[in-house]
C-alpha cells in the first residue's frame, strides 16, 4: 500500500484513484449531483438560503455523503425562523485568509452551529452539520463527513488523527494541492466542477489506501479474557446514542446518571450503573476520565452513523458467544432459535439458566445481524454473512473450574509445558547486538534465570547507566525470538515511588463502577503468559526499589516460590474477564533493576532469597562501542578518551565512577559543540560537561577511599587544565576537612 506520508507517493497515489473512478458510473452520477447542489448554494441569495425549502434540502437531501442508519430528525431546527436567519448568514461568512485563522474559524462555527441545531433535536446531528459545512465551505471540507473515516485518511497522511474535524479536512485538502502543485489548484472562484472534484479525492484515497489497510484481520481474545455475554440496554439502541450524545463532550458521573434516570425514568441506581457499565465495557463506547464519562473513539463512531456494524468488531472479539452464534449460522445456514440457544449456552459452564444466550440472539438480532422466519428458523443477514466470514479461529468455550488443587512446594503448574527457548549462542547473539555484554555476563544470567523450574527472577543492580534496562529488554527480546522492534512477550513496568500495595501490578475492582476491574499492564501481560505457556514472556522492572518490593510484590514473590495461585478478587469465578485465580505461569521471567542511592529502599532477604542477583560496577571504557562514531577529530576524541579513562580509575576504589551513559552523553555534548560553530576549545568544553555529568556523583563521608578518589580526580582535572571542575573539587575537599562529609549539592 502506498505510504501517504511520502509527497511522491500520495501524488501517485491521487493519480492511480483518479483513474479508477474514472471509468465508474457511480462516481461520475455523484460529482453530477454534487456539482449541482454546490452551484446551487452559490448562488442563492440570502432569502432563498434562509427560506424552509431550503434549508430541508440542505439538511436532507444533501449530496455530499450519507448519512447511514443514523440520521437524525433536524425538523424542529428548520422550522425555526430565526435559525434559519442565522445559518443563511453563517454561509455568507468572510473567513481570514491564513490557515491557522482559517482553521479556528472554522472550527468555531462548526462548534457553534451543532450547538445551535443540537437545541432542537434529540442528539446532535455531527455528520449533518459536517455536510451542510462543506456545502457552505467546499474550499476547506472534503466528503469525509464521518469522522472516524475522516481521522483514520489523516493519520495516514500526517501519522496523527489530527484535531478537531474542520482543522482536518482544511490539512488534507492543502497537503494533497501540495501533492498535485503541477496542476490547477482550486481557488473559491475555480469552476465548481473542479472544486468537487477536489472535495471528493479525499474519499477516493480513504476508499483505495486507507479503508483496506487497516487491518483486517481480527484479533479475538480468549474465552477466559472475554466479557460473559451481551446485556440489553433498556431503550435500545436509541438509548445508547442518548447517552453517548450526552456525554460526548465529558460529563462527570453523578451527572450521566441523573441524566439516565430522565430517558429511563423507571431504572433503580443499581440499573443505571449495570446499563452505564455495559455500553462502556460490553460496547466500548465511553470510558471513565476521573470523574467525568467520555467517549471512546468507538463511541464517536457510533454516535455519528448509527450503524451498529461500527460495534461489530469489538462483539465478535471481545465478548464470549458472539462468534460462537456466528460460526453456527455460517457453516449451518440456518438453525432453530431453541437449538442455537442451547448450543451457546453450553459455551459457559456458568450459564445455568437460559437468559445470557437468549440476551445474546435477541441482541444480534437488534443488530441486524440475524434474522428468524414464522418457523424460528435463525439465519444470518447479509451483514451477519460478512462479519462470520472474518471469523478466522475457532471459538473457544470456557472450560469446567478445575478441582481445588494443594500448595505443591518448589514445583511448577501440573502438565505445564517448558517454555521453547532460543539456543544460548543465539540468545548471546541477539543480546550482543544491543551493547557491549560478555558471553560470561550472558550466560550467568540465563543460567540464574532458568535454574529453578519456576521461579524465574534476577536482580540487576551496581552502577547507574551501566546497561542494566538494557540487558534485561535485550534478553527478554532475544528469548522471545524478537531482536529489533516491539515484542508482545516483552514488558517494561516503571516502578514509581509510593507503590503500597499490590494492586498496582494486579489490578482491583473498580470502587466507583463496581461492575468493572481495573486492569494494568502487568495484569494483562501475566494473563497473556498464562495463556501461552510454551513462549517465555519477560516483565522488566525499572528501578523497582524507588518502592519496597516487598510490600507491591508480596503476592507475586508467595506464587513463584509456593506455587499457590494468585488471587485476583472474590467477585464470582470470572469477573468482568478477569478471573478469580490465576496459576503462577512457570514461562514468566522477571527481571528487576536496582539503583542503590538516597532515593531508593533497600532488598529484604524476602526478595534476595528468590532472586539471581548480578553486580554491575566494572565498565571496561576500550569495549565502548561507539569510539570513532561521532563527528569529533580523533584530537578531540583522543582527549577526551584519556581523560574520561583517568577520572574512571581515580574514582573507581570509592565506586564513585560511571557508565556507559555518561559516556555518551560527554561525547555528544562534545559533537553538539563542534559541530554548531561554537567558539569554546575542547579544553573549555570538556570542563563543562565533565561539571555537568561526573561531578554532581562526587559525595561520601571522611574515609581514606573517599579522600584518595578526590586527591586523584584534582590530579586528573589539573592535569587537563579544566578550572572549574578543579574549584569544585577543592571545594569538596575543604567541606571534607571540615564537616568530615562532601556533596556535590550542598
Amino acid at each position: 500500500m502506498a505510504n501517504l506520508q511520502d509527497i511522491d507517493e500520495l501524488k501517485r497515489a491521487c493519480a492511480k484513484s483518479l483513474e479508477r473512478a474514472k471509468d465508474s458510473p457511480e462516481h461520475a452520477k455523484w460529482g453530477r449531483k454534487l456539482r449541482e447542489f454546490l452551484l446551487e448554494v452559490r448562488n442563492a441569495d440570502l432569502p432563498t438560503l434562509a427560506s424552509e425549502e431550503f434549508q430541508r434540502k440542505i439538511w436532507n437531501e444533501n449530496p455530499v455523503s450519507g448519512t447511514g442508519r443514523g440520521k437524525i430528525q433536524v425538523d424542529n431546527a428548520i422550522a425555526n425562523p430565526d435559525f434559519r436567519t442565522w445559518l443563511a448568514k453563517l454561509s455568507q461568512k468572510q473567513l481570514p485568509t491564513s490557515p491557522e485563522a482559517r482553521g479556528q474559524a472554522l472550527d468555531a462555527l462548526f462548534d457553534e452551529l451543532l450547538e445551535k441545531v443540537g437545541r432542537h433535536t434529540v442528539r446532535r446531528p455531527h455528520l449533518m452539520t459536517y455536510r451542510v459545512m462543506a456545502v457552505f465551505f467546499p474550499e476547506d471540507f472534503t466528503v469525509l463527513t464521518d469522522r472516524r473515516s475522516l481521522r483514520m485518511l489523516h493519520r495516514a497522511m500526517f501519522g496523527a488523527s489530527g484535531g478537531k474535524g474542520p482543522t482536518c479536512h482544511m490539512k488534507i485538502l492543502r497537503r494533497l494541492d501540495q501533492a498535485r502543485s503541477d496542476e490547477a489548484i482550486v481557488s473559491p472562484g475555480d469552476d465548481i466542477a473542479a472544486l468537487a472534484d477536489r472535495m471528493r479525492l479525499p474519499w477516493l484515497l480513504f476508499k483505495d489506501y486507507v479503508e483496506l489497510s487497516e487491518p483486517e484481520k481480527l484479533s479475538p481474545f480468549p474465552a477466559a479474557r472475554r466479557r460473559k455475554g451481551l446485556t440489553g440496554v433498556t431503550g435500545d439502541l436509541e438509548t445508547v446514542q442518548n447517552i453517548l450524545d450526552y456525554c460526548s463532550e465529558g460529563v462527570p458521573r453523578e451527572d450521566v446518571k441523573n441524566y439516565y434516570r430522565t430517558i429511563c425514568p423507571g431504572l433503580k441506581d443499581v440499573s443505571i450503573n449495570a446499563q452505564l457499565n455495559v455500553i462502556a465495557s460490553e460496547l466500548n463506547c465511553l470510558k471513565p476520565d476521573g470523574d467525568r464519562y467520555v467517549l471512546t473513539d468507538r463511541g464517536h463512531t457510533f454516535l455519528e452513523s448509527g450503524d451498529p456494524e461500527d460495534l461489530m468488531d469489538w462483539l465478535v472479539t471481545r465478548v464470549l458467544g458472539v462468534d460462537h452464534v456466528l460460526v453456527i449460522l455460517r457453516d449451518e445456514g440456518s438453525c432453530p432459535k431453541k437449538d442455537l440457544v442451547g448450543r451457546i449456552q453450553q459455551v459457559n459452564p456458568g450459564w445455568t439458566a437460559l437468559r445470557a444466550p437468549i440476551t445474546i440472539v435477541s441482541e444480534l438480532s437488534k443488530f441486524g445481524m440475524l434474522d428468524s422466519d414464522d418457523q424460528g428458523l435463525v439465519a444470518l443477514t447479509e451483514a451477519g454473512s460478512q462479519w462470520a466470514a472474518r471469523i478466522h479461529w475457532k471459538p473457544e468455550a470456557l472450560a469446567p473450574p478445575p478441582p481445588p488443587q494443594g500448595i505443591v512446594q518448589g514445583e511448577g503448574p501440573s502438565g505445564s509445558p517448558e517454555p521453547s527457548l532460543p539456543a544460548f549462542a543465539q540468545i548471546c547473539t541477539e543480546v550482543s547486538k544491543h551493547g557491549h555484554f560478555s558471553e560470561s555476563l550472558i550466560r550467568k544470567l540465563d543460567g540464574g534465570i532458568w535454574a529453578n523450574k519456576r521461579r524465574h527472577f534476577a536482580v540487576l543492580t551496581g552502577l547507574s547507566g551501566s546497561g542494566k534496562t538494557l540487558l534485561a529488554r535485550a534478553y527478554g527480546r532475544a528469548i522471545a525470538g524478537t531482536s529489533d522492534g516491539y515484542s508482545d512477550q516483552l514488558c517494561t513496568i516503571p516502578v514509581q515511588p509510593g507503590w503500597y500495595d499490590p494492586t498496582v501490578l494486579l489490578g482491583y475492582v473498580n470502587p466507583l463502577q463496581g461492575n468493572s476491574y481495573i486492569r494494568t499492564p502487568f495484569l494483562e501481560f501475566l494473563l497473556a503468559a498464562a495463556e501461552a505457556p510454551a513462549r517465555p514472556f519477560t516483565v522488566v522492572l525499572d528501578e523497582m526499589n524507588l518502592s519496597r518490593p516487598e510490600q507491591y510484590f508480596a503476592p507475586i514473590l508467595s506464587a513463584m516460590e509456593t506455587g499457590v495461585d494468585l488471587s485476583l478478587h472474590r467477585e464470582g469465578e470470572v469477573f468482568d474477564g478477569i478471573p478469580a485465580q490465576i496459576r503462577y505461569p512457570n514461562n514468566l521471567v522477571i527481571i528487576g533493576t536496582v539503583n542503590m542511592d538516597e532515593t531508593t529502599h533497600g532488598l529484604s532477604d524476602k526478595i534476595l532469597d528468590r532472586a539471581f542477583t548480578i553486580e554491575f560496577w566494572d565498565v571496561d571504557l576500550a569495549q565502548y562501542p561507539r569510539w570513532g562514531k561521532r563527528k569529533l577529530d580523533s584530537d578531540q576524541e583522543g582527549m577526551a578518551r584519556k581523560l574520561l579513562q583517568e577520572l574512571m580509575d581515580g574514582l573507581k576504589p570509592a565506586r564513585l565512577h560511571f557508565g556507559w551513559r555518561v559516556v555518551d552523553d560527554v561525547l555528544e555534548y562534545m559533537e553538539r559543540v563542534a559541530t554548531q560553530g561554537n567558539s569554546s576549545d575542547p579544553v573549555t568544553t570538556l570542563d563543562n560537561v565533565v561539571y555537568a555529568k561526573i561531578l554532581p556523583k562526587l559525595r561520601g563521608d571522611d574515609s581514606p577511599r573517599f579522600r584518595e578518589s578526590l586527591d586523584k580526580c584534582a590530579q586528573v582535572l589539573k592535569a587537563h587544565g579544566l578550572s572549574d571542575c578543579q574549584t569544585k573539587v577543592r571545594e569538596l575537599k575543604d567541606d571534607l576537612e571540615s564537616t568530615g562529609s562532601a556533596r556535590f549539592w550542598r
